[in-house]
């Protein structure tokens, strides 16, 4: 058994929080990969911003401003270089990145990536190209994509193609504007019974209407009454009614943001069996199979066109649908937390007793 304490700065949220509220790609990774390596036998101590200090799913959760041990067998940093040195002596340091790397380049992370010199665990292609050769390394870059949970993967193909209804994912800021203005300039008029359903971690409140709060910012100003009625704002919802819009459209549509490291939601979209057409940005094309899974198109005529052709063409989308089940389902969480342990420890899990019993 080895002792291993993760720091995140990331939000507000313990063990109990993914059970309880929707969270962001970096809460549900650092909470499902720490209850991973604790089934395998780990000592495993997280610390975030919360308030208590207790054990969940054998797990123990304590607060960033608490005093942390002094010394573990590993220390992971959640991707921000400032938390290198909360642990003061480690075994060994890892930075964990779970966004883009290329803030680490910066000055102000530089000197700490030099000075603490940890051994980068990364989840996508595009990371390793921004690891730039100047930043320290200790041999091969590890790469291990994120872990998929169980409740989207391994579904048997749907019986009929679902009605002709797309969904957008995300924030609202990583580029809806531009995805809705193509939406109602190009897919709706070809298309005019289709409907665009907008997921995604928001603030508007109840009493609020996206329409009259986002036009011109978030959304285009200036649309018809018609054409609103076609892209439809829903709240923040729970992971299960996520995910059922997600398996009841026939396409994810996303022009992605530059911060993109992994794109959970577009992995487990796919996962579903739902085909996505997305834009060539960051890193987007590694999740889908381009003209398989889904489409890669970085002209909005082409963009639309995909989508046109997902919306109307059944045999397309079951087509897409069928492969997006038999090839896109990833890894799982166990298989994610026995790769994070190999990286963390090497040979030594095997040759100290560190690995526990499969």
């Amino acid at each position: 058994m080895a002792s291993v304490i993760i720091a995140d700065t990331t939000g507000r949220y313990d063990g109990r929080s993914l059970e309880t509220r929707p969270l962001g790609g970096t809460e549900t990774a650092v909470t499902l990969n720490a209850r991973e390596l604790a089934k395998r036998g780990h000592d495993v101590t997280v610390h975030t911003n919360s308030d208590e200090d207790f054990v969940h799913q054998g797990v123990r959760w304590r607060p960033l401003s608490a005093t942390p041990a002094e010394t573990c067998d590993a220390y992971v940093a959640v991707h921000q270089p400032p938390l290198l040195g909360f642990v003061p002596r480690p075994r060994q340091r890892v930075l964990w990145a779970l966004w883009g790397v290329n803030q680490w380049r910066h000055y102000k992370h530089f000197w700490r990536m030099w000075r603490y010199q940890p051994t980068p665990i990364l989840m996508s292609q595009i990371q390793v190209r921004d690891y730039w050769a100047t930043l320290p390394r200790h041999g091969p870059l590890d790469v291990i994509p994120l872990g998929l949970q169980a409740d989207v993967r391994g579904l048997p193909p749907l019986a009929t193609p679902p009605p002709r209804r797309a969904i957008f994912a995300s924030n609202p800021n990583r580029n809806l504007r531009g995805l809705v203005e193509i939406w109602i300039e190009r897919i709706l008029p070809a298309v005019p019974d289709a409907v665009l359903d907008v997921y995604g971690v928001h603030q508007l409140r109840p009493d609020q209407e996206a329409w009259t709060e986002w036009a011109g910012t978030l959304l285009p100003s200036g649309v018809s009454d018609a054409a609103k009625a076609s892209v439809k704002i829903w709240p923040t919802a729970p992971r299960a009614e996520l995910l059922q819009a997600m398996r009841g459209s026939r396409a994810m549509l996303y022009l992605g943001h530059k911060c993109e490291a992994f794109c959970l939601s577009l992995a487990e979209a796919q996962a579903l069996g739902t085909p996505a057409v997305i834009a060539p940005v960051a890193v987007l094309p590694e999740r889908i199979i381009d003209g398989v899974t889904g489409f890669n198109r970085a002209d909005p005529a082409a963009f639309a066109e995909a989508a046109i052709a997902l919306l109307t063409d059944d045999a397309l989308w079951r087509r897409q649908h069928e492969a997006a089940l038999a090839r896109q389902q990833g890894i799982d969480w166990a298989e994610y937390a026995a790769r994070f342990e190999q990286a963390l420890f090497g040979e030594a899990a095997r040759s100290d007793g560190i690995r526990a019993a499969a």
